[in-house]
């Protein structure tokens, strides 16, 4: 008796690549970065530098969700101190008469955007105390860096008004 192998070959090819996309997280933390960068650096009276203090608020109010929350400050933990505000007066220092942010930080107060795409727009508001306001529209741009979907402030530009 005859015994025949049957050899099934597959051809496997590694899956494409899932397109790179800005979530609400990934968008957070490089509006963060981006202020960072633009900013000069924090020094203690021991000029030793320190992270700055960035409070987030939405422009809507209420509460971003804790599990972005999570994400945000465990990815940039080493470069900010970061605080999330349900209300954007819970960071100001409204005791003090141009009502400077808390901790001598800055406030980003930000618009909601439309997350989960390549490229999102979004606007914000810088804010360091009552004459010190300023809006910005950025584009944040998610690339894949070893396989993880990384979001950069791709071109930032003043909006008068």
């Amino acid at each position: 008796m005859a015994v025949g192998a049957l050899a099934i070959v597959g051809c496997t090819s590694d899956p494409a690549p899932a397109r790179p996309t800005v979530t609400p997280a990934t968008a957070y933390v490089a509006i963060v970065q981006w202020e960072v960068e633009q900013s000069d650096p924090v020094v203690d009276e021991d000029g030793n530098i320190e992270p700055p203090v960035i409070y987030l608020a939405s422009n809507l109010g209420g509460t971003v969700d804790v599990g972005v929350q999570a994400d945000v400050v465990a990815i940039i933990d080493d470069v900010a101190v970061i605080r999330f505000a349900d209300d954007p007066r819970d960071a100001r220092d409204e005791g003090i008469e141009s009502e400077p942010v808390k901790d001598e930080g800055v406030m980003i107060i930000f618009d909601e955007f439309d997350p989960d795409q390549t490229v999102v727009d979004a606007l914000i508001s810088r804010y360091r105390s009552v004459d010190d306001v300023a809006t910005w529209a950025l584009e944040i741009t998610a690339t894949n860096v070893d396989g993880e979907a990384i979001a950069t402030v791709t071109s930032a530009a003043p909006v008068d008004g």
